[in-house]
């Protein structure tokens, strides 16, 4: 319990340093559907961010090898067919590497509601733990800063381009993780910098 409750003080004391003294991995993934339980993790892509620097070296992007792949809307959604997949990850393979790049480091992702459910569905399954030091929504953020401005939130107004698209960042083709991953890390520290600057503030 000692150890629990130590691993806890130590995790509520990391989380307050500034924002720009963390280190983050910015996350996407590629699914069949929406619900964890019955649809599949088809791609996934991470890099890791310093502010402000992008380590793109660290960047990693895999399909993921299934007994069966069922690619349901993929085709239409994400661009993903069947010859896609001849070089493909175990998931578990990937899970171990991305429980080792997220030790001590802050998950982003781009509505991290879903991802994350999928994420946890994928470790239990492979029975490893994935630690984030903390969790960072970039949608859930530019929600709450429309809404707190009093702006009506349109259909189509928190998608990743139209949120980069208010901070003057490039469109990038969407629905690629690699893409995707690097585009919300860059609306991230887009979102940081303007609202945060380079003060000892955090934006969590």
């Amino acid at each position: 319990m000692w150890s629990a409750i130590k691993r806890w003080w130590q995790t509520h004391k990391a989380r307050r340093k500034p924002w720009t003294e963390h280190r983050y991995i910015a996350l996407d993934i590629e699914t069949s559907g929406l619900d964890p339980t019955n649809d599949q993790i088809l791609a996934i892509a991470w890099v890791e961010v310093s502010p402000p620097v992008i380590h793109y070296t660290t960047g990693r992007y895999y399909l993921i090898k299934h007994d069966k792949t069922d690619l349901k809307q993929s085709p239409v959604i994400h661009g993903l067919v069947k010859k896609d997949f001849i070089e493909t990850s175990e998931l578990c393979d990937v899970m171990k590497a991305l429980a080792a790049a997220l030790n001590n480091k802050i998950l982003i992702c781009h509505h991290i509601q879903l991802d994350w459910r999928f994420l946890k569905q994928a470790a239990k399954h492979c029975d490893i733990q994935l630690s984030p030091l903390a969790l960072f929504d970039t949608l859930a953020f530019e929600a709450s800063r429309l809404k707190r401005q009093q702006h009506h939130i349109q259909r189509g107004s928190l998608t990743l381009s139209a949120c980069r698209s208010r901070y003057g960042l490039p469109e990038y083709d969407s629905h690629h993780a690699f893409s995707d991953a690097v585009g919300c890390a860059e609306l991230m520290l887009a979102q940081g910098y303007k609202f945060a600057g380079s003060s000892k503030s955090s934006i969590f």
